[in-house]
């Protein structure tokens, strides 16, 4: 029997994104301070430590904090996109604290605990949510019990790993957690200073172009849901609370009410705030009862002063749960942008991503959204393993012409194979795989990732990595002469390269001279000279396109 602990401290680390956002948000992790909160409130000495906004380089600022001493149990919060840097922490934690107890949690560790033991010096992995499990093991270190059989926990043993499921959070207990979360204690202020910064808000040339950067920026996180059960075949959010439960969980999200007493909250907690995000894969579902409702008491609060008039919110939504009297309830509540969850305008393509049933309704609720003054945000991917040249053909042609309509968009140029989706776990997709070879800073531990799912046929795949090998030599040359660059901007680089390709494979594009112009006017920061520059830059880039 181990040493009890009678007052265990739990520090907790999110996951680290060198790259300011490039595979995170750039706001505080909403998850691990959920954790916080809710061990906090049973009497748990438990801190977050956000490698993504700390004080110097984050793996000496988390030795100083180790330093500090008295850490029993450290939690890890993993994704796949940043694996290797959040096993860069652990080994750091390990090799401090030799006698905590180190966990590791998140998605990549829910799909792969066996990966989690094999990489990292991990004694537990925590599968889907987090609350139970940790309440449990810091009930055992107090009472200096094992911590064999957690419910939501793997272990590692002489046969194994070992799986322990845990049934996913009901209604009542989600609402507590959410309830939990220490809005009041989240470094939204710091995160916006160093967003400003990374913009140079100050510089944009018109007030009313900094308002709007402003808006973008302070903008709070909000989880309303506890998980999308859409079981798109290229996303694993389905998957992560079956797999930790062992079968299929069930839904579990916030009412109205409950969803305006956080709103509330958070604006008191952060009065600079200009934008709630709520951050559900899916906010409206197709027979959704919350919304409107919802709207009405926005809507009422903001009329008695409780809310800013001008607090914004922003939703992903099913498009196919859009109506023109949800659009309009949204728009007069409050909601500037509705992101949808399109990935591609080819019908065939959907239909492999388990998405055809939204094929009718795309273009008409994007135009009612873009009458009613509410701004659509699109995510794009370009191609599916089993596309034609047409299939992509399309998608830029559609991605381009509403991208002029007034559409953002994130355009992504294949299928990413997460841990826990379909086409990741479909052995005939293997042979098209690549993986890239990874390292953890500071030790000799190194794996083999997947990275990306090629078309199979042999012309779209080499169209495809044709364009992206161009559109990172355009994303080199303008991050050296562009303080950001949008996703709407980066969407447009992906149609100035991909036309050309398009074109000489004798597929209808758009005009590359055309978009080119299109991606000049939204570079309003660039001298004169620099202008000039560019277009060199473009011909040259053109000239290489025509010869391959």
């Amino acid at each position: 029997m181990a040493t009890a602990i009678p007052d265990p401290h739990v520090l907790l680390i999110g996951p680290y994104d060198p790259h300011c956002g490039e595979y995170t948000f750039l706001a505080p992790p909403l998850g691990v301070w959920r954790l916080a909160g809710v061990l906090n409130d049973a009497g748990v000495q438990a801190e977050v430590f956000d490698p993504n906004c700390c004080v110097g380089e984050p793996a000496l600022a988390l030795e100083e904090k180790l330093a500090e001493g008295g850490w029993d149990a450290i939690g890890v919060s993993t994704t796949g996109m940043t694996l290797r840097f959040d096993l860069e922490l652990a080994h750091i934690a390990r090799r401090l604290l030799p006698n905590a107890v180190i966990v590791a949690g998140g998605m990549e560790a829910t799909f792969k605990p066996e990966l989690m033991f094999q990489l990292g010096p991990f004694d537990l992995v925590v599968l889907g949510e987090g609350e139970k499990p940790l309440l449990e093991l810091a009930g055992r270190l107090r009472r200096g019990e094992n911590l064999d059989a957690i419910a939501g926990t793997a272990v590692k043993t002489a046969s194994g790993v070992q799986l322990h499921h845990q049934r996913a959070l009901s209604k009542e207990e989600l609402r507590e957690a959410i309830f939990k979360t220490p809005y009041e204690k989240m470094p939204y202020a710091a995160y916006w200073e160093k967003l400003e910064r990374f913009y140079r808000v100050g510089a944009l040339p018109s007030k009313a172009d900094r308002e709007a950067r402003l808006a973008e920026i302070r903008s709070v996180r909000l989880i309303t849901l506890n998980y999308c059960p859409m079981n798109c075949t290229f996303c694993s959010s389905t998957n992560f609370l079956h797999a930790a439960q062992g079968g299929i969980a069930g839904i579990a999200r916030l009412e109205p009410e409950e969803c305006m007493a956080m709103i509330r909250r958070i604006v008191s907690a952060h009065p600079n705030v200009r934008t709630i995000i709520f951050q559900d894969d899916i906010f409206v579902f197709t027979q959704d009862r919350r919304i409107l409702p919802l709207c009405e008491s926005i809507i009422d609060a903001k009329k008695r002063g409780e809310l800013p008039e001008d607090l914004q919110f922003i939703s992903t939504n099913r498009i196919d749960a859009m109506t023109p009297e949800r659009l309009a309830a949204m728009r007069r509540a409050g909601f500037r942008v509705l992101g949808f969850g399109v990935e591609n305008f080819s019908l065939g393509v959907l239909k492999e991503f388990n998405k055809s049933r939204i094929y009718d309704h795309i273009e008409p609720n994007l135009q009612q959204a873009l009458d009613l003054g509410i701004t659509p945000f699109l995510d794009l991917i370009l191609t599916s393993p089993r596309c034609n040249l047409s299939d992509l053909a399309e998608t830029i042609r559609k991605g381009y012409r509403w991208l002029l309509a007034g559409c953002e968009m994130g355009m992504y140029p294949y299928v990413i194979p997460f841990s826990g989706a379909a086409m990741a776990n479909d052995p005939t997709l293997e042979p098209h795989t690549t993986y890239v070879r990874h390292q953890v800073e500071g030790t000799e531990v190194a794996w083999d990732q997947p990275s990306k799912i090629l078309p199979l046929d042999a012309t779209v795949r080499e169209a495809i990595l044709a364009i992206e090998r161009e559109f990172n030599e355009w994303l080199e040359y303008l991050e050296l002469r562009v303080a950001h660059l949008p996703s709407r901007t980066r969407s447009l680089i992906w149609v100035l390269c991909a036309a050309p390709v398009l074109a000489n494979a004798g597929e209808e594009a758009p005009e590359r001279e055309e978009v080119l112009e299109q991606l000049l006017m939204r570079l309003p920061t660039l001298q004169q000279e620099t202008y000039q520059e560019l277009r060199q830059f473009a011909g040259k880039m053109e000239a290489i396109a025509c010869v391959a």
